[in-house]
């Protein structure tokens, strides 16, 4: 064998070993490539349900809390109402209510004091509230 045969031989052997290693290191990079970007799309992933989550808890606690409010404002408005009522009806029968008195039973013996407007609605209110909500059924 001549020295330029062998010389070719060794190049020849150096190039498919050089192409060999850039064949490895391509499929390599494409490995670490792949994974990098399956890694990525699992963590893209898992942030998207962790915002959703946080979404649809924000968005049950948006409603809880409009519910609640609206259920506050509705009894504010209920006790007005009923408070507006219980007024009427003293105004129409003021010497009724003048004469109204209430018996307290003390240890040494009895007391009678008169009602006054604000005392009986506010006594009368919650046994109004439970006849109303029992005649609308609620």
């Amino acid at each position: 064998m001549s020295l330029e045969n062998i010389l070719n031989k060794i190049m020849k052997d150096a190039r498919d070993e050089a192409d060999r290693f850039i064949a490895e290191g391509k499929e390599k990079a494409e490995e670490i490539q792949n994974k990098a970007q399956q890694e990525a799309e699992e963590a893209a992933a898992a942030l998207i349900d962790k915002i959703v989550k946080q979404a649809e808890l924000e968005a049950s606690r948006l409603v809880t809390q409009a519910r609640l409010e609206k259920r506050i404002h509705l009894l504010s408005l209920k006790k007005e109402i009923i408070d507006k009522v219980l007024r009427q009806a003293f105004k129409k029968s003021s010497p009724v209510a003048e004469t109204l008195k209430r018996k307290i039973i003390l240890k040494d013996g009895e007391k009678e004091e008169l009602f006054d407007e604000e005392t009986l609605i506010e006594e009368l209110r919650p046994k109004l509230e439970k006849f109303i909500a029992g005649e609308l059924k609620i």
